[in-house]
């Protein structure tokens, strides 16, 4: 590869001449609570609801992908080196930090980072992008987010600016780097932000054993959908392309296929076969388990195919330090191409950095050839690329929503009535690669607070086995508007069918809803306090506060999720496209605004209810009809309801509000006032 005399010899053979510690070990948490092992399976809410030609249907296993990628890697760099380039050792070090000490998973993703991935991503820098520079500068990095203790999920992306989040090229590289080559990596980074999957696991018995299990050389795959039954949805969308050409180079069996180039101009469409009575999943967030989760390996694979498909990444690294697997998604055929075990420790050819640098050079390359057959002049545009631009919901649609809203106001009102009392909300996402295969069950866990059904608010029902089209009402989710404290909010289309007295059944539709999904524990514990002020303001009948239809939990994942009225737009948001800044800290109103702003607190504070969180953000605007609403109560406190409670101080929420009519908010620390 390199010549005996080469000066860089030395520092490539002690990166590729590297192992993980034989010494590592795992630590045992000082928190026995933490538990380090899941108790249900690691399926996140989402990853029931890719569409159906985008779930994994087949598993192949290829034990010789590790030696593929190592010789991939010997011709990466003999080409290299055929072109005339080489390796400089000025700007290059080779660091290793040998922590042995794995707590949880978060410690196996550092212990990768540190000693293996940063290496990786400078070679495939150097050698795919900027190969006559000298500087080892790298365009890429990893980034992680832990979800438990028991799984870390980590991701190569693109270094990028921290305010514009375009790709990041120091001034060095930009030199040895044409334009054209700038230009595609920019779109490449705004079209994938992840290039690739990690999920590192904890190194425990459960990972190591689970990881070690014997795959099949080919079997069908086992996906876990939602447990409704009754309703199916077949998704019939446009494919995204696969990188053939390249990828065929480490899985043989895909030289006969050739790469698909989408030039359907159809619109992607989504075929629902709903049967007479659907019978809403009993099992999981209702209820505890009778057995505790015996942890499959299927339901590892199905996480990590879903995090593929949602950045559509072709490769996934699933490791728990001790043992390692490495996937290759194929999209046309929905196959994952397996890998066979890896050992970090003892794997001799290649050795672990060896196949890394491999691996990561074979990320960059499929997303260049990706890139490359997107974008070849006269082809349309990847179906899920349409389905986000457009999903998004422009200033021109939410207005002509709620143009459409008002002038059927009577209907608004017979859309509130029905629902009401309904105790199944079925739940399908429809964005981007999301379109349910099977909707959600999510049960009604507390009653509509809607005006219309005041004072006396409708209670929840005993839930049935079945249910008639006119006994639930589906709602359809768009892509999430934005995400806080207490969750994501997406927009959401409703249907419901009405039995009329005539014995008819008619379809009532509106698409001015919004649907708040909490996720998390305290998400949950958040969402369900907000509801219980809504439903307290709803007694006291507060006006200018969101009509809220009711509190629901997903009968599967245990998610919670509040159903309200879409309000219109914050004050913030508002001010961004009035005046064009990125995140305008004061915003504009009128003097009815603001009096009607005035009203509703002073009502509120009557009520002996404080917000807790007084901003722009929080006060929405609806531009047709003129009305203002307070949102998200999930800080807000209902003072002592007696005689001798201590009356709360409200002066400083009306303080705060003031200074947003004059342009001089700050944010305000409540704590001091409790």
């Amino acid at each position: 590869m390199l010549a005996a005399d080469d000066p860089f010899l030395p520092l490539l053979e002690e990166t590729f001449d590297f192992n993980y510690d034989p010494s590592i070990y795992h630590k045992t948490r000082a928190n026995p609570n933490e538990a380090l092992f899941p108790d249900s399976p690691p399926l996140n809410f989402h990853d029931r609801h890719i569409g159906s030609n985008l779930v994994l249907k087949r598993l192949v296993y290829i034990p010789s992908l590790a030696y593929a990628l190592s010789k991939l890697c010997d011709e990466l760099i003999e080409e290299f080196l055929g072109n005339g380039d080489k390796f400089h050792i000025e700007d290059f070090r080779v660091d290793s930090d040998y922590g042995v000490t794995f707590e949880d998973s978060e410690a196996v993703g550092e212990y990768y980072m540190l000693n293996v991935g940063h290496l990786c991503h400078k070679f495939a820098s150097k050698i795919l992008l900027h190969p006559h520079c000298t500087s080892w500068s790298s365009l890429f990095s990893m980034d992680y987010k832990s979800q438990t203790a028991f799984l870390t999920e980590g991701w190569l992306q693109f270094n990028r600016n921290v305010e514009t989040g375009d790709v990041f090229v120091n001034d060095e590289v930009k030199l040895g780097i044409t334009q054209s080559l700038h230009d595609k990596l920019v779109d490449i980074n705004r079209r994938h932000p992840h290039l690739a999957t990690w999920n590192f696991f904890a190194m425990t018995d459960i990972a190591i054993g689970l990881l070690r299990n014997q795959v099949n050389a080919e079997a069908d795959f086992i996906w876990d959908n939602c447990r409704t039954l009754g309703f199916q949805t077949k998704s019939c969308s446009t494919l995204p392309i696969d990188a053939t050409k390249f990828v065929a180079r480490l899985v043989p069996a895909l030289k006969a296929r050739r790469a698909r180039i989408s030039k359907s101009s159809a619109t992607p469409k989504a075929i629902a076969k709903v049967s007479k009575f659907i019978e809403p999943s009993k099992t999981g967030g209702t209820s505890k388990r009778r057995h505790r989760y015996r942890p499959e390996f299927r339901h590892l694979l199905q996480h990590a195919w879903a995090k593929a498909v949602e950045n559509d990444g072709t490769f996934i690294i699933l490791t728990c330090g001790r043992y390692e697997r490495i996937g290759i998604r194929h999209r046309a055929s929905q196959t994952l191409y397996l890998s066979g075990l890896i050992d970090p420790i003892n794997t001799q050819d290649p050795r672990y950095r060896k196949l890394h640098v491999a691996l990561n050079m074979a990320i960059v390359r499929d997303v260049l050839e990706r890139h490359e057959l997107a974008t070849i002049p006269g082809t349309k545009r990847a179906a899920e690329e349409a389905d986000i631009e457009d999903s998004l919901p422009p200033t021109k649609r939410r207005k002509a929503a709620m143009v459409s809203l008002l002038k059927d106001e009577p209907k608004h009102s017979e859309i509130i009535r029905e629902i009401g009392p309904r105790m199944i909300a079925l739940v399908n996402l429809k964005y981007g690669p999301f379109c349910s295969p099977i909707p959600a069950s999510f049960i009604r866990i507390g009653p509509s607070c809607a005006r219309i059904f005041q004072p006396k608010l409708i209670r929840t029902e005993k839930l049935k086995r079945k249910y008639l089209a006119h006994e639930y009402f589906t709602l359809v989710l768009d892509a999430p508007r934005g995400e806080g404290s207490t969750g994501i909010v997406y927009p959401a289309a409703l249907e419901a069918q009405v039995k009329l007295p005539s014995g008819e059944v008619s379809t009532i539709k509106t698409s001015n809803l919004v649907l708040k999904l909490a996720f998390s524990k305290d998400q949950q514990k958040q969402l369900l306090h907000e509801f219980g002020i809504y439903f307290h303001l709803a007694r006291k009948e507060v006006k200018g506060i969101i009509p809220v239809h009711g509190i629901f939990r997903d009968s599967d994942s245990g998610v919670v999720a509040l159903l309200m009225d879409n309000g219109g737009q914050n004050l913030r948001q508002r001010e961004m496209e009035r005046t064009g800044q990125a995140m305008p800290l004061q915003v504009s109103l009128s003097q009815e605004e603001r009096a009607a702003f005035t009203a509703i607190f002073k009502s509120i504070h009557e009520a002996r209810v404080r917000h807790m969180d007084v901003r722009a953000d929080n006060l929405l605007a609806n531009p047709i009809t003129g009305e203002v609403f307070v949102i998200d109560f999930d800080l807000a406190e209902i003072a002592g309801s007696t005689i001798y409670s201590v009356r709360p101080n409200y002066d400083i929420e009306m303080q705060c509000l003031q200074n947003i009519f004059d342009k001089k908010y700050e944010r305000m620390n409540y704590a001091q006032y409790r």
